[in-house]
């Protein structure tokens, strides 16, 4: 029984759909990227992103002090990718 008079399997279908896009690594019905938990799933992506690429950086560094270069230039490819997913989830977080 619903106060709106609503058919209950619409109710439901407008409940669980997602809204923006899925969020990579986060699951659920709602995991869209405007979402509460699609935000946040977002803001944590970031966050890691961020890590990720102070610990490359850092990795980089000892790499080259070593004189290992082709490591070195592997962690910074790394690190770039890591800038890549801080860039997608800003412009998703944006966009929301």
């Amino acid at each position: 029984m619903t106060v709106s008079g609503d058919d209950p399997r619409e109710a439901r279908t407008r409940a669980t759909e997602v809204r923006g896009r899925r969020v990579w690594g986060f699951g659920g019905p709602t995991s869209g990227s405007g979402s509460h938990d699609g935000q946040s799933a977002l803001k944590l992506h970031r966050g890691i992103s961020v890590l990720a690429f102070l610990l490359c950086v850092l990795v980089v560094v000892v790499f080259i002090l070593d004189g290992a270069l082709v490591p070195a230039i592997v962690f910074a490819v790394v690190a770039l990718g890591c800038v890549g997913i801080f860039v997608w989830t800003s412009a998703q977080l944006r966009h929301t």
